[in-house]
């Protein structure tokens, strides 16, 4: 039998440390495909977690109103005082008032009404009216310039707006424009409007009345927006008639809206 002993003690050491190598196992390539010892007993210490402070939201200005008529509300405060460059000039009577009735419906029979608003006297130079339907979208909106004031403003709508569909509210309002860079400045008014369908009788009887017979007509049906549109025509046309003040006055009166100082409205 070979003694590898024997071997070892005649070769070179040279020689014998090349063939011990040779024969012992190829241990450090073994020990590279194994985990690290130290990984196996080092503790896992995870990062600390950072710590964020909260941020502090600088508060925003509101924004600005929205374009008329595309939401649910006119731009500026709901405000019927006079602008703010106009605090000198204006009496303590004068304000933006609404034609529009408060203490009963307002109600009209036709398809494209008129609507009327009392404008103090102001420097301004515009104001914008507009109409939506329930849902807040925009059905027409116009406009108006301000050139005589103080004055009674009649806005009809056109044949080119869509007629109001009977049964269904409207809300319209009228924004005095203060300032046309801020429109948070303006000074506006509402108002609702509801559309009816008067029997053919009732009609009839309307469509061959006198004007003044028209307004007692619209009286009786409870159709206040025609019949303050129908007594405004004879308010401009017969001013000195005591009848149709009186009547004018009642009006609004029944419709809960502030008088107006007759001898401050002018007439287009």
């Amino acid at each position: 039998m070979f003694d590898i002993k024997m071997l070892l003690n005649t070769v070179p050491v040279s020689m014998a440390l090349a063939l011990g190598v040779a024969i012992a196992p190829d241990t450090t390539s073994a020990s590279q495909l194994q985990p690290s010892s130290l990984a196996l007993t080092t503790p896992y210490t995870p990062h600390p977690t950072p710590q964020f402070k909260p941020i502090q939201l600088a508060q925003s200005n509101p924004p600005p109103p929205p374009t008329n008529p595309g939401s649910s509300s006119a731009g500026g405060r709901r405000d019927p005082s006079n602008c703010p460059q106009d605090e000198g000039i204006a009496t303590t009577r004068s304000l933006l008032t609404a034609l529009s009735p408060t203490a009963k419906p307002g109600f009209t029979s036709a398809e494209r009404p008129t609507f009327l608003v009392y404008v103090p006297k102001t420097s301004a130079k515009n104001a914008e009216f507009s109409l939506r339907n329930r849902m807040g979208q925009g059905v027409y909106r116009t406009v108006v310039a301000l050139t005589n004031t103080p004055d009674l403003l009649r806005i009809t709508l056109p044949t080119q707006s869509p007629p109001l569909e009977v049964g269904k509210p409207y809300t319209w309002s009228l924004a005095v424009i203060c300032n046309p860079n801020d429109r948070l400045d303006d000074r506006f008014v509402t108002g609702m409007v509801q559309r009816i369908a008067l029997d053919a009788t009732r009609l009839r009887q309307i469509q061959q009345a006198s004007p003044r017979e028209q307004v007692a007509l619209y009286q009786k049906a409870d159709v206040w927006y025609d019949a303050i549109a129908v007594l405004d025509q004879l308010k401009r046309s017969q001013r000195n008639d005591p009848g149709i003040n009186t009547t004018w006055r009642e009006l609004l009166q029944s419709g809960g809206v502030d008088a107006i100082n007759d001898g401050e409205a002018g007439g287009r």
